[in-house]
């Protein structure tokens, strides 16, 4: 048996309102093709899609959390029990995304062969695998593996400096260095602040062709109220950027003068906008200070 199939590998969803997709989510890792523990975090109010993973899925380890704490929280659950029974890796996926049966098994064979990376990532295929759901992040073309692709000459890994979160192979000593998600960002922006730490620490992030994952994140587009949990925390991954010198002072220096402005100018919506942005820094400044000090220490935070 190769190496990589003796790796204690965890997987952690976190669930809410998806049943339309654990058939498919769940369905999927038990074809894998080397052995997998599944961990869900469920932070659906009420019991029915607890329910729903106990019937139907019994080998999941399942984690009913009392309030819904967002993505990152609830992962951070599943990351200290993947920890606390020794686990090599994890491997964090999307409750609408599932994988092929290969899948897990090649991101580990490139990661055993590729210690010195940080994450590694599969290719996001869209829900009809018409389409890939990203290639890279905009402001990050990575040209080789466009032109590699392009005269089919593809390596087995590449550096990038993002890939959105929907599925991450964590090996531990990630965990043990970066830890888990910042609590402060509740929903949206997580792997972004993440990503930010691995930068931090002059670790890598890598993409592997050869693995493949489906994501049907299709639904998403045009909802305006993920658009505004996404707004809303850009200002604090800004701040909670410890590559980034921003201050909070000289952010709320521009945000007061924009409101000032606004007020001139009789713009009432303008007004409270920039009003509700200094309130946010304001009220979160000494936990922004917090996390900032903590994200510096190679150290498994809030885990």
């Amino acid at each position: 048996m190769n190496n990589f199939k003796r790796n204690k590998i965890f997987v952690i969803i976190v669930t809410y309102k998806g049943q339309r997709w654990y058939d498919k989510c769940f369905g999927s890792l038990r074809e894998s093709t080397i052995p997998l523990q599944v961990i869900a975090v469920d932070n659906t109010p009420g019991d029915e899609d607890a329910t729903y993973i106990k019937e139907h899925f019994p080998e999941v380890h399942l984690i009913k959390t009392s309030e819904n704490l967002g993505f990152g929280r609830a992962n951070n659950l599943g990351m200290r029990y993947a920890l606390d029974n020794g686990c090599d890796y994890v491997f964090l996926l999307n409750q609408d995304a599932w994988i092929e049966p290969d899948t897990i098994m090649k991101l580990v064979e490139v990661a055993e062969k590729y210690p010195d990376f940080a994450i590694y990532s599969p290719m996001h295929m869209s829900a009809d695998k018409q389409h890939l759901n990203f290639l890279i992040d905009d402001g990050n073309r990575n040209y080789e593996l466009l032109s590699d692709a392009y005269t089919g000459n593809l390596k087995e890994i590449y550096t990038t400096n993002y890939v959105n979160a929907a599925a991450w192979l964590l090996p531990r000593k990630t965990l043990e260095t970066i830890g888990g998600f910042c609590p402060l960002i509740y929903h949206y922006g997580e792997d972004d602040d993440y990503i930010h730490r691995v930068h931090y620490h002059k670790m890598s992030i890598g993409i592997i062709p050869a693995a493949h994952i489906v994501h049907d994140s299709k639904h998403r587009l045009g909802n305006s109220k993920e658009l505004a949990d996404r707004a809303k925390n850009d200002d604090i991954d800004t701040l909670l950027d410890i590559n980034n010198p921003r201050s909070l002072s000289s952010m709320l220096h521009y945000f007061r003068w924009k409101r000032l402005l606004s007020w001139f100018r009789r713009d009432k919506i303008a007004y409270e906008y920039y009003s509700h942005r200094c309130d946010i820094l304001v009220a979160n400044k000494t936990q922004i200070d917090m996390c900032r000090t903590a994200h510096m220490i190679k150290q498994p935070n809030w885990l």
